[in-house]
């Protein structure tokens, strides 16, 4: 059973100073002031009631700043394995931090996993949660074409996820988003996913939406 997670380490990390956080993990004892007295810092791998960890709570607070991504650093290079952690709604820190639009920290998880190795990071990316969801899925309900393009920069294939379930694109069409829609396309190379739930397809997608609207997409021919 995992430890809870300690109150002055959430606090430091989300209204402290990087360099109190800093002193902190490295077990400069006098930052902590939380307590009565000194102690030994708290684990890192304590998580809230939700299963989330230090880094999903860095990544889902935070705004998008250095100050932000140096404190996701600090808790990475002291427990690098919480970077691939899901909470109890199967997320990530990665898909926290598409959820929060923070693509600064999202740049970073990557480049941290990059350091493990392409499959480390390729692994984080197609990480799906509850829903079968990647934090592509998560960018695309976000709206942000920047988000789209980092995550799928790193890997195309993510167009292609789940293999059962709504895809990237079909969720792009029902939220009647025709940039992403066509990022999408692009940079998969047009070999990517038109599966949705139900086994409805982004076809079938895209005419309910159009139904008693003006909206259309056009959806490209391979």
């Amino acid at each position: 059973m995992e430890p809870k997670m300690d109150a002055g380490l959430l606090a430091l990390a989300c209204s402290g100073s990087f360099h109190d956080l800093e002193s902190l993990l490295y077990g400069k004892q006098a930052a902590y002031t939380m307590g009565s007295s000194a102690r030994q810092p708290p684990s890192l791998y304590a998580v809230t009631v939700g299963g989330d960890t230090l880094l999903h709570l860095v990544a889902a607070i935070y705004g998008d700043s250095e100050d932000s991504t140096g404190k996701a650093s600090l808790v990475y290079h002291k427990a690098p394995s919480l970077l691939f952690v899901q909470n109890c709604q199967g997320d990530t820190p990665l898909h926290c931090a598409a959820r929060a639009g923070n693509i600064r920290m999202m740049s970073r998880f990557i480049d941290l996993a990059n350091v493990q190795g392409i499959n480390n990071a390729k692994g984080l990316l197609e990480t799906q949660n509850n829903l079968k969801e990647t934090a592509l899925h998560v960018a695309v309900r976000f709206g942000s074409n920047d988000m789209v393009n980092l995550l799928m920069g790193h890997d195309p294939e993510l167009a292609n996820l789940p293999e059962e379930g709504a895809s990237p694109l079909n969720l792009a069409i029902l939220l009647e988003n025709g940039i992403i829609s066509k990022t999408l396309y692009e940079l998969n190379g047009g070999a990517l996913s038109y599966s949705g739930p139900n086994e409805q397809n982004a076809l079938h997608g895209a005419v309910q939406r159009s139904e008693g609207t003006h909206f259309t997409i056009s959806i490209p021919t391979i």
